[in-house]
């Protein structure tokens, strides 16, 4: 399932990618509901997912904004989980707030909103097309509505915050401290391309233990397949002497 999920997957965008993996990996996954969720909650899947197939503890690489000394962070998934935001009766995912003479509805941007914004866009080109569709409506004091595409550009700041406080699962920074010369610095998590970086591995060693027992035994793909992980390292062991 994980394997073959891995396969279409090639040479997709990440965020394609990572819709075809959780449509495999949940039972009765929807590719176009997957997409339509908020990053958070897609995310949170991607947590189970990748405890389910890795275990909870994780060793990620960042690089010091000072030095460029290369850090390795370990940390467990519970760590980085934020609890989700409680439904409500009616809630239909839209949120608005008010700032200053402005009234401001939006919704959480999701994969689809990802997969609109265009290969090598810079951070700016990139905001302004999730503004565009995410942001549902702006309006002043007395209901004079703004185009929501281009709000005040001091309402901006205010609109990425309140996105970031209403999804906080979508970004995930770690606090960290570099060794070499004591920076203190955030960097942010992804799980959708740490998880896929370890899938990708996993499924190329898969594919090498599968050619390694097919030679030794003559066995079908699909019956290695079937084997337990603990069973299938009991023959290449076997195999390999």
């Amino acid at each position: 399932m994980i394997l073959d999920a891995w396969e279409r997957g090639l040479r997709q965008p990440l965020q394609r990618q990572i819709v075809a993996l959780l449509a495999a990996a949940v039972p009765d996954g929807a590719a176009c509901d997957i997409a339509a969720l908020p990053l958070g909650a897609r995310d949170a899947m991607l947590f189970d997912l990748r405890e389910q197939l890795f275990g909870p503890d994780l060793a990620a690489i960042a690089v010091c904004p000072a030095c460029g000394e290369r850090l390795e962070a370990e940390f467990s998934l519970a760590d980085v989980r934020h609890p989700p935001r409680p439904a409500r009766d009616g809630d239909d995912g839209d949120i608005e707030i008010e700032s200053g003479a402005h009234r401001i509805c939006f919704r959480p941007p999701n994969t689809t909103d990802l997969l609109a914004i265009p290969e090598g866009a810079d951070a700016a080109a990139a905001r302004a097309i999730l503004l565009e569709r995410c942001v549902i409506e702006v309006s002043e004091a007395g209901g004079k509505p703004v185009e929501p595409g281009a709000p005040p550009a001091a309402l901006l700041p205010v609109i990425v915050e309140a996105m970031a406080d209403a999804d906080p699962q979508a970004v995930v920074e770690l606090e960290l401290a570099c060794a070499a010369c004591g920076r203190r610095f955030q960097a942010i998590f992804d799980i959708a391309s740490f998880l896929m970086r370890e899938i990708h591995a996993w499924a190329q060693q898969m594919l090498r233990d599968i050619d390694s027992l097919a030679r030794a035994y003559g066995w079908r793909e699909a019956d290695i397949l079937a084997l337990s992980p603990m069973r299938r390292q009991f023959y290449l062991d076997l195999a390999a002497r």
